[in-house]
C-alpha cells in the first residue's frame, strides 16, 4: 500500500502563502521546519507543483515528483525529478520512473498539489496540518481551493472529506500540528 502524506503550514486565515504565491517568512519557525524536514526525510518521493519545485532548493538531492501541466507525459527534468501531468498518465507511470521504491510519498504543496490528493482516490493516509498563531496573510493562498467560500475551514473541509484528527503536537510556542487520517 502507499503511504502518501501530506504537509502544510497555514497562518490564522488558513494561508499557505501570501497573494504572490510566495510563503512568507512568518509562516517559518524552527520547529515547524524540522518537523516538516523528518517527514520529508522519512519519504521515498516528495511531490509538489511546478511553482513550488521552481522556487524550493533541493540541496539533498531527493526525488520530486512535480505536478505540472506543462507535459504530456512524464519526463525526466534532471536524475532526481519527474515531471507529471496527472490529467495525462497515472501517478503511478510517473512514480515507476525512480529507481527504488516510491511507496511513501511527501505531499508539500502548493495548492492545486494539495487539492488533487484530497479529491483523488486513494487519496492522504495521513495530512499534517500545522498552524502559526498570530499570523495573518492578507489576500493570501488558501491551503485548499474549497476554502475560498468563508464558510469552509481546514478543519470541517478534511471532515467532510471523510478525515479525522488523530494526534495534535504543540511543536513550538507559535506552532502546532494535527495529523488527520482517513476514517
Amino acid at each position: 500500500m502507499m503511504d502518501i502524506v501530506g504537509y502544510a503550514v497555514i497562518c490564522e486565515n488558513d494561508c499557505i502563502a501570501d497573494a504572490a504565491g510566495s510563503m512568507p517568512d512568518s509562516l517559518k519557525t524552527e520547529a515547524e521546519w524540522a518537523y516538516f524536514q523528518a517527514g520529508l526525510e522519512a519519504s521515498d518521493v516528495i511531490v509538489l507543483g511546478r511553482k513550488s519545485h521552481a522556487v524550493t532548493p533541493n540541496p539533498r538531492a531527493r526525488q520530486r515528483l512535480v505536478m505540472t501541466g506543462r507535459v504530456s507525459a512524464p519526463v525526466w527534468e534532471d536524475t532526481r525529478t519527474v515531471f507529471w501531468n496527472p490529467k495525462t498518465a497515472p501517478m503511478e507511470t510517473a512514480l515507476a520512473m525512480f529507481d527504488g521504491p516510491a511507496s511513501h510519498l511527501a505531499v508539500t504543496g502548493g495548492r492545486l498539489v494539495f487539492d488533487y490528493f484530497l479529491n483523488t482516490a486513494p487519496g492522504y493516509t495521513r495530512f499534517h496540518l500545522s498552524r502559526v498563531k498570530d499570523v495573518y496573510i492578507k489576500n493570501g493562498i488558501k491551503v485548499f481551493t474549497a476554502l475560498e467560500e468563508a464558510t469552509q475551514t481546514p478543519e470541517s473541509l478534511l471532515r467532510a472529506k471523510n478525515y479525522s484528527p488523530d494526534k495534535w503536537q504543540q511543536l513550538d510556542d507559535i506552532a502546532s500540528v494535527v495529523s488527520w487520517i482517513p476514517r
